[in-house]
């Protein structure tokens, strides 16, 4: 009796604590909405809509991450902690690669693009990660 209790408490506080983070759509959504404005049609514009849904996918990917950490022991946290590290580099040298000042001001557009993209892929892949 008492685990049935347990899980229907579990499954009763789930939808609050999903509902809290911003799902993939809403953050698309925002996006979409943020350079559909008139001041999304200037790059400044789409740099600020970018980042602004950038701040908020790196708000996921760190939840999500310290949600598995959780539910990691001590080995498999190291290795975590060290995948982590490895995949911040790689992503940042990735973008910067894609922007260089002599390709114009898109191409920071689109660097900042691949940041978003990628960080948002990372948030997701977190999300799944197994229990130990």
């Amino acid at each position: 009796m008492k685990p049935l209790l347990i899980a229907a408490m579990l499954a009763a506080s789930l939808p609050v604590a999903v509902s809290a983070a911003p799902k993939p759509s809403e953050v698309e959504s925002h996006l979409d909405d943020c350079l559909s404005a008139p001041t999304g049609a200037s790059t400044a514009g789409q740099i600020a809509c970018v980042e602004a849904d950038l701040k908020l996918q790196d708000g996921l990917l760190n939840r999500n991450y310290a949600a598995a950490m959780t539910r990691l022991n001590a080995r498999q946290q190291g290795k975590l902690r060290a995948a982590q590290r490895a995949w911040i580099a790689y992503r940042d040298a990735e973008c910067q690669a894609q922007y260089d000042e002599d390709w114009g001001t898109l191409s920071r557009v689109n660097a900042n693009f691949c940041v978003l993209r990628m960080t948002s892929a990372r948030a997701s892949e977190l999300a799944e990660y197994p229990e130990q």
